[in-house]
């Protein structure tokens, strides 16, 4: 079957090749009627743009690829499926095509699978990287390479590069502190991996305000599923006896509610439950659970804004934008 080319849409509707070119490249000033009548020629005649041709001509392939750590397979949790579709509807509105693709901080440059093989290859302008670690190959590599990308989470390797993040710091601070306030005087905080920097930041956090409080508490790393937090959590719990339980994702509190339950224990009045995301699910467990708030909208907007303002502009200054962190109280953590 012969391929359609921009000559046989413009041959069908009587336009010119540079009028079709210009609505298919959804250039301003188009009449109308003339870009409905292309359009509908274009879905007749089942026309495909060949990106990387376009990229060639105008430089630009208006696509952008977001890295996510494969997390062991995992991919994602609860809250990066939020802010996902959030990007994705944000990206559009500004003319963009959004990639997915699992990454890794450690061999992305090695591993053939990679997502990373994308961007390297040209098919996109720019990039987002989620879970970024200590020492992250990806990120000295778009550097070295003088491509556009900003790092969803903090950077603390190197002052040069721009970033989104939750202020984690403070999310472990302010939530080891609510539940100082509640009176809580053993408190029992499960995270993610340690290798990741967000996870390192939300202990340290915490750590200080337990240890300036003088209150005993516990950090478990390594906990990034709802069975394995299940698993592990009411041998803990029954060792270290907390009054007070931070977890950081919401969606594992869950397995929390499982083990204290079948613990004979209740939540708020034995243990207080604090969670970190503010699913919108988060609500409906019963009781509902008390947590801190990420602004997945202002999270969301200040990443597009910052990474279509270094595709467009030379020389951006790299910028560091920390959202803060909001608890929201519900009854897991009322007595």
């Amino acid at each position: 079957m012969k391929k359609v080319t921009l000559s046989d849409i413009a041959r069908e509707t009587g336009f010119s090749i540079k009028t079709v070119s210009r609505v298919i490249n959804e250039e301003p000033n188009v009449k109308e009627e003339t870009r409905r009548i292309i359009k509908e020629v274009i879905t007749k005649k089942d026309y495909s743009v060949n990106i990387m041709a376009k990229a060639l001509k105008s430089k630009t392939t208006k696509t952008v690829i977001v890295f996510i750590d494969k997390h062991s397979g995992g991919y994602w949790n609860a809250w990066h499926s939020l802010i996902m579709k959030d990007l994705i509807l944000k990206f559009k509105e500004r003319g963009f095509k959004v990639i997915f693709s699992p990454s890794s901080g450690k061999d992305a440059i090695e591993d053939e699978t990679d997502g990373f093989e994308l961007l390297k290859s040209g098919i996109a302008d720019g990039a987002l990287i989620f879970d970024n670690m200590t020492n992250d190959i990806r990120i000295k590599y778009l550097m070295s390479n003088g491509i556009p990308f900003v790092i969803v989470g903090k950077d603390l390797d190197s002052q040069n590069t721009s970033y989104v993040d939750l202020d984690n710091y403070m999310a472990g601070f302010k939530g080891a502190n609510y539940l100082i306030e509640k009176k809580c005087e053993r408190i029992l905080f499960f995270l993610g991996y340690e290798v990741f920097t967000v996870d390192q930041e939300r202990a340290r956090g915490f750590k200080n305000a337990c240890e300036k409080a003088g209150v005993d508490y516990k950090i478990v790393f390594n906990i990034d599923k709802i069975d394995k937090l299940y698993l592990v959590s009411k041998e803990i719990i029954n060792e270290f006896n907390p009054d007070g339980i931070f977890v950081s994702g919401d969606e594992k509190a869950i397995a929390l509610y499982k083990s204290i339950n079948e613990l004979k224990k209740k939540i708020p009045e034995d243990i207080m439950v604090l969670g970190i995301d503010n699913l919108p699910q988060s609500r409906f467990l019963y009781p509902p659970l008390s947590s801190v708030d990420q602004n997945v909208d202002q999270f969301s907007s200040k990443l597009v804004n910052l990474l279509i303002e270094m595709l467009y502009k030379k020389n951006v200054k790299a910028k560091r934008i920390l959202i803060d962190p909001k608890i929201i109280e519900r009854e897991s953590t009322l007595r």
